[in-house]
C-alpha cells in the first residue's frame, strides 16, 4: 500500500498554454501529461529502452515517440509500438474534475534501465 492520496492534483488544463505536452515532478516522479485529442494521458517521462526524457518526442496519432532513438510507444496501453524499446511505457489512471487534471500515482513505475546522467 502507498502513502499517495489515491487521486494526487497535477495540473490544471490551462498550464498547456495552447501546448500539447507538460511535464511534472511529483513525489519524485517524472511525469509527462499529455493531451491527446479530448483525452488526457499521464505517463512516466522516461523511453523504456535506456530512460531518456520523452518530452520532447513527437506526439501524433495516438502515439509518443521518443526523440533519442525513435521508439513509439501507444498512449491507449503504454505498449511499444517500434523499437528499440521493448517494454510498455508506464501510465498512470488519470482524469479531469472541472479544469484539474489527477492522477493515481501509487502504482510507481519500475525502472529496467541505469538513469542517465
Amino acid at each position: 500500500m502507498s502513502d499517495f492520496p489515491e487521486w494526487t492534483p497535477l495540473a490544471d488544463i490551462a498550464d498547456f498554454a495552447g501546448e500539447r505536452k507538460l511535464v511534472r515532478s511529483i513525489y519524485g516522479i517524472d511525469l509527462l501529461l499529455m493531451l491527446d485529442g479530448a483525452d488526457v494521458v499521464v505517463a512516466h517521462n522516461h523511453c523504456t529502452h535506456m530512460g531518456r526524457p520523452l518530452d520532447r518526442g513527437k506526439l501524433m496519432a495516438g502515439q509518443i515517440s521518443c526523440p533519442f532513438h525513435g521508439a513509439c510507444f501507444d498512449l491507449r496501453t503504454g505498449a511499444a509500438r517500434s523499437g528499440p524499446a521493448v517494454a510498455p511505457l508506464h501510465l498512470f489512471p488519470a482524469r479531469v474534475d472541472g479544469q484539474t487534471i489527477y492522477a493515481d500515482l501509487r502504482n510507481k513505475p519500475v525502472t529496467l534501465w541505469a538513469r542517465p546522467t
